[in-house]
């Protein structure tokens, strides 16, 4: 299976309706993805009423002291708000039945040793939005000291940026179990590519104006 573990829909700093991303997706050959908007669930509630048959993961993104994460496969956020604690975060998600990802994890090397105390699940290295390839090579030097799976998304912003970078998953099964499973298993893998350069350029301003008006949620 493909799947898109990072794309974010108008419900937060994305441009593009849940019906945009979910036609993007099925043109690019996606099986699945998982709406991660910024501390909210109603882009993944919403897809589910328009998955016609593809994969919708429920997955959020949050902000804590020690970075980014995605949170994948709860259907509901924790009841802290705004940022959290990094380690908290990561037990209780695995606690509730969740997986954790450390999100574009390469821009934020500042707290490696945290990372490697309180291992995620897995490690987003391939973000098709980040700015130069170098990145990418970053991230995988830190999926290997916190030796768990490497991941990929797109962490599209417009729609159009959909499945340029997504996870392989070696699994018969659809559904969050199976994805787990497999994951839990090292039986994934990125794939994919950067976004064009004028698509990066335009999510960065995008996220450094939402930043300005959602502070809180970042």
């Amino acid at each position: 299976m493909k799947i898109d573990l990072h794309v974010h829909t108008v419900y937060s700093d994305g441009s593009g309706t849940v019906r945009e991303v979910l036609q993007t997706a099925r043109a690019k050959g996606l099986d699945g993805l998982a709406i991660t908007d910024h501390a909210t669930l109603e882009g993944y509630f919403k897809a589910r009423q328009y998955s016609g048959g593809m994969l919708v993961l429920p997955g959020y993104e949050l902000s804590t002291d020690a970075g980014h994460v995605l949170v994948i496969g709860l259907e509901h956020l924790p009841s802290k708000k705004g940022f959290v604690n990094y380690e908290w975060l990561v037990k209780w998600a695995r606690g509730e039945g969740g997986l954790t990802i450390l999100a574009h994890p390469a821009l934020n090397t500042g707290k490696l040793v945290r990372w490697v105390n309180c291992k995620t699940d897995a490690v987003e290295v391939l973000n098709a939005s980040y700015p130069l390839s170098f990145f990418v090579n970053r991230g995988l030097k830190i999926s290997r000291m916190l030796s768990v799976p490497t991941v990929g998304g797109s962490d599209a912003h417009f729609p159009g940026g959909v499945g340029d970078a997504y996870t392989v998953v070696e699994e018969d099964g659809w559904g969050f179990e199976d994805f787990s499973r497999a994951l839990r298993n090292g039986r994934v893998a990125f794939n994919g590519r950067l976004s064009p350069l004028a698509s990066r350029l335009r999510i960065g301003f995008k996220y450094l104006a939402w930043r300005t008006v959602f502070p809180k949620n970042f």
